[in-house]
């Protein structure tokens, strides 16, 4: 037998499951007072992860759409997705720690919808929990079907994830790496890269947190050509970058191309 016991709830603006963005929103985790000792020293984190409970789930189907990305996809097994959907409905997040205060933990994102037992909480540790070079059907997939909006947004996260700074280069670096995976058709995995060895560094940290290219898988290389280049084995795509303008890095992910940068 085992005892399952939820030790909060989160409290959160989307209430329902259909509503929730892939990348999650801003929420807060309140805390039961009986558990509130196991909070003590968290705040020297900066990250944590999240497991917690999709109690208003469907635990029977082991073969679902993964509908949020696109509903014409072909089944697939719980076990290959990230759906709620599953024998036990648990989720895991890793979400930034903003503010502790008293019981409640403000964190950034977390797709757990308003309600929702947590069950545990445990920290995030970089040597521990990443695995940068790992690849996963979730991310091709989102790039291949999803609309440009939340594609941008999918890798708008996970260069910020890499970098750390919410800056407009982070967010020019997804437009380049969204304009290049669709004038490719390959996945933003497969890239290869060259950069101008004076490249804006915020900018160099996006591409290669959305590609996973690094010098020593030898997809990573640096020239005197100002131009930043993509390529796989069969084609190739080079763009020239304006100055990277000193906006909200959402309005620059609201920006058409030809504002930021030039193809050929």
């Amino acid at each position: 037998m085992y005892d399952l016991k939820p030790i909060g709830t989160v409290e959160s603006t989307v209430t329902q499951s259909r509503d929730m963005p892939l990348q999650g929103v801003p929420a807060v985790i309140n805390v039961f007072d009986e558990f509130l000792e196991g909070l003590t020293g968290i705040e020297s984190d900066t990250h944590i992860n999240v497991i917690g409970w999709f109690d208003k789930a469907d635990r029977a189907p082991l073969m679902v759409r993964p509908r949020k990305i696109s509903p014409q996809l072909e089944k697939r097994g719980v076990f290959s997705l990230r759906s709620p959907a599953r024998p036990n409905p648990l989720s895991l997040t890793a979400t930034r720690l903003l503010k502790v205060d008293g019981s409640l933990l403000y964190v950034e994102p977390l797709d757990l919808i308003d309600g929702s037992p947590v069950v545990d909480i445990k920290p995030y540790s970089a040597g521990w929990d990443t695995i940068f070079w790992a690849r996963d059907v979730h991310s091709g997939l989102i790039t291949q079907y999803m609309a440009e909006e939340q594609v941008l947004a999918e890798l708008f996260r996970e260069a910020f994830n890499f970098h750390g700074e919410k800056c407009a280069a982070i967010a020019v670096s997804a437009k380049i790496a969204y304009d290049a995976a669709q004038a490719l058709e390959t996945s933003v995995r497969d890239f290869h890269l060259q950069l101008p060895r004076n490249v804006n560094p915020h900018l160099a940290d996006g591409l290669v947190g959305v590609s996973r290219a690094t010098m020593g898988n030898a997809r990573l290389t640096f020239s005197e050509d100002p131009d930043i280049r993509i390529w796989t084995a069969t084609r190739s795509v080079s763009y020239r970058v304006f100055d990277v303008p000193g906006s909200d890095a959402q309005c620059v992910l609201q920006m058409s191309s030809d504002q930021l940068f030039s193809k050929r």
